[in-house]
Order: structure tokens, then C-alpha cells, then sequence
């Protein structure tokens, strides 16, 4: 089979591809690492680390603003008008944060900053470790038990959802909203009713959010959302555009988290000797985690619309082209780390991947994310003597075009003696 049929033969959208891709990045950094398909509304990949990094750079050429070609606001495709409807009701999509650039994406950064810095992440620190504590005093110990939901996902939703003042018991609830939004950037559900639901539980999350900033509006608290509303006048953000930005929080809290964890937890079970270094030695936990977001990426790919025709690699991207920069593949590219297909705790450049981005656009929240991964796994380590598996669920991954998650992590947690 040739290369070519190999790459044909490896739908960007099918659901093989959507769970596992690193086969299909590898064959087009080999050989199309400029590569356009015409799936789903069409779309240039970017898979080698050089061309990705540069997109990231040049917000002016590889522009974020979604709503320059995508009709339903974070989505690639036309809503159907039962769905416009429902999302009628919530607040109306304007680019914000992640999905904007220039002096509107530095003043939504500028709302976030005071929530999201390394100090106030250190400040946070005893906050997640009790967290931490709660969630594995409520797991079985000798038995298997499924990770996934009851620890990867559980503590970062906890975290956030204390980060930014909501009813800690609406956990549950912030966790689907988080789900909703992730939903809105592939393509939709065949079955109408889950679309539907989809939509209704992102108005429930713009209604949500627009209460929590009335209420902070009437008597300040200290924490994040307060903090965003007190800077907003100052640099001209509406409420609009707040809640919009706190919807992002809550995915970017939640979701790229989870991975981290759920990642860094099933590729030690799989490398016993690097499990066993690190319990040895806890100053490799760190290296670890960027590791774990190297070869694991988190976050599996971003948008990107050209401004201008623009040449990349020898291939001519034309102005207004829908970009896709695969962060995963770019983070196993040979050319940047030897040896990339290897899981390596002490890989010395690991943290050079870019799965939390790069230039204006690198994510808020690395810094939290470090942290969680880094606490979590110093108290996991803490509290076992070794960690098993029994089975390995296949498949093992969700299919999703940006996300990189489990469906379930069930292992045995051996008590520490």
C-alpha cells in the first residue's frame, strides 16, 4: 500500500482516527505535513512541530477568530433552526479569549490574569490537596475501581468549580456544561434529540453564570468571577463577554486536566520502571507531567483561519483557509524530539511540547493544570504501594477531533503498607 492510500485510506473524521491518531499523524509528517481534506467543512493540517509553533506565533496570519468563517459561534456547522432556537435564548456568541485576537484577546487575558497566576495557583495548592485527599479516601483500596470518572475527572472539575465561586454541588452539572461546549466543536450528534440537549445545557450555563455575575455585581466575593467583573469596565468587557470567557474557564479547567491525569496515570501502569523511579524519587514527578503532555497531548488540536495566502512547507495555504494545527502530532515530531514515539519521564526538552499553545495564546491555566497533575500523582504515590491492571478497555480513548481523553481507567490500588 502506498504512502498516499495509507493517508486516504485514514479519515480525519473517522471515528478510528478521532480515537487513535497518532498512525495517521506520523504518515503525514512523513510525507504531507501540509495537508488539505475536504471532511467536514474542509481543512489545511498542520502535524510537524516547525509549522505548528510558527501558526502559533503569527496570530496575524493564522488568525483565532472562529466567527470569521463558523456560523454557530464555536461550531464548524450550520445549526439546525430547532437548535438555533434553543441557543437563541442564551447569550449571543461573540469571539472572546481563546477565540479572538488582538486588543480585545489582550483585555479578555487581562480579566483572567489575577485568576490564573503562578501565585495564586500556589495559594490554591492546599485547596487541591485537600481535594485530593477527599476523592482517594473514598475510593477502594485491593479492588479495581475506575479512575476515570471517580478521580481524572472528578478533581479538576472540583478545582475549577471552586476557582471560579459556584455551588461546589453544582459540580455534576458544571462537569456536563463542560461537556456541552467540547460536543460544539465536532461535528453534530446524528440523533437531533442529543443536539438539542446539547444546546439547552449551554443556555443553562449562560443563564447560570449570568446570575453568579448579578450576584457579585450586588455584594464583590473574593474570587475569580469577582475579580473579572471588577476589571471589566476598566478595559470595556460586557457581561456578555464575560460569560462567555467563564464558559471557556470552565472547559479549560475541566477538560485538558482530566487528560493530563487520566494519561499520566495509564502510561506509568504501562512503564513500571519509570513508576518505580518516581517513587523512589518524587523530584521526577514534574518531569512527568510534561512528559505526560508531550507524547499524550492533552489537547489534540486547535482552529486556525488564514488572513492572507500564506506558504508553509512548500504548499500555498489560501487567505480565508480553515487551519487545523495538530498539537499532538507536532509534540511527537521526530525532528524536535528524539525518539518521540517513547514515553521518558527524564526526557530533558519535554516541556518544549505545545499543548498548552504558544505566544499570546498559551493557556491561562498551564500553571494549574502543572499543579493538579503534580499534586495528584504525589498523593496517589502516597497513598499505594503499587497500582495494577487487570484489564485494559478497548477502545481505550473517546473519539474527539480536540481532546485527548479516556472512556475508563479501572485499576487496582495496592495500599501502602
Amino acid at each position: 500500500m502506498s504512502q498516499e492510500t495509507g493517508i486516504e485510506s485514514s479519515r480525519l473524521l473517522s471515528e478510528e482516527t478521532l480515537r487513535e491518531p497518532h498512525g495517521f499523524w506520523s504518515m503525514l509528517r512523513t510525507s504531507h505535513p501540509v495537508h488539505k481534506v475536504d471532511e467536514g467543512i474542509g481543512y489545511y493540517l498542520l502535524s510537524r512541530y516547525a509549522d505548528v509553533s510558527t501558526a502559533l506565533r503569527d496570530p496575524e496570519t493564522f488568525s483565532s477568530e472562529l466567527s470569521r468563517r463558523f456560523k454557530g459561534g464555536v461550531s464548524a456547522y450550520e445549526d439546525s433552526p430547532e437548535v438555533k432556537q434553543v441557543l437563541a435564548e442564551g447569550c449571543p456568541y461573540v469571539g472572546t479569549l481563546n477565540f479572538t485576537d488582538g486588543e480585545r484577546h489582550a483585555a479578555h487575558r487581562r480579566a483572567v490574569r489575577r485568576g490564573f497566576t503562578v501565585a495564586r495557583v500556589r495559594q490554591l495548592e492546599d485547596v487541591i490537596s485537600g481535594i485530593v485527599a477527599e476523592l482517594l479516601d473514598a475510593l477502594p483500596y485491593g479492588e479495581e475501581v475506575d479512575l476515570w470518572p471517580r478521580f481524572c475527572v472528578a478533581l479538576p472539575i472540583r478545582v475549577i468549580t471552586h476557582i471560579l465561586g459556584l455551588d461546589p454541588d453544582r459540580a455534576t452539572q458544571v462537569k456536563q456544561w463542560g461537556d456541552a461546549q467540547v460536543a460544539r466543536f465536532g461535528q453534530p450528534r446524528e440523533d437531533e434529540a442529543e443536539n438539542l440537549e446539547i444546546a439547552q445545557r449551554i443556555v443553562a450555563m449562560h443563564h447560570y453564570l449570568i446570575g453568579e455575575f448579578e450576584a457579585r455585581e450586588k455584594q464583590p466575593r473574593d474570587d475569580f468571577l469577582s475579580d473579572m467583573l471588577a476589571g471589566s469596565e476598566a478595559d470595556g468587557i460586557s457581561r456578555q463577554e464575560l460569560v462567555l470567557i467563564g464558559s471557556q474557564l470552565i472547559v479549560a479547567g475541566a477538560e485538558s486536566t482530566a487528560s493530563l491525569l487520566g494519561s499520566m496515570i495509564d502510561r506509568l501502569v504501562d512503564n513500571p520502571g519509570q513508576l518505580a523511579r518516581m517513587r523512589a524519587d518524587r523530584s521526577l514527578i514534574p518531569g512527568a507531567v510534561e512528559e505526560t503532555l508531550r507524547s499524550e497531548s492533552a489537547i489534540k488540536s486547535a482552529y486556525r483561519f488564514t488572513t492572507r495566502d500564506v506558504e508553509i512547507g512548500g504548499t500555498l495555504i489560501p487567505k480565508d483557509s480553515v487551519v487545523l494545527l495538530l498539537l499532538g502530532s507536532a509534540n511527537r515530531d521526530e525532528e524536535m524530539f528524539t525518539g518521540a514515539e517513547a514515553f521518558d519521564i527524564t526526557r530533558a526538552d519535554a516541556a518544549r511540547h505545545l499543548t498548552f499553545g504558544s505566544g499570546i495564546h498559551l493557556c491561562s491555566g498551564a500553571a494549574l493544570a502543572r499543579a493538579e497533575g503534580r499534586i495528584a500523582m504525589e498523593a496517589l504515590l502516597d497513598r499505594t504501594s503499587e497500582i495494577r491492571r487487570l484489564r485494559r478497555p478497548e477502545p481505550a480513548h473517546a473519539p474527539d477531533l480536540t481532546v485527548r481523553k479516556l472512556r475508563s481507567l479501572p485499576l487496582v490500588l495496592v495500599p501502602a503498607e
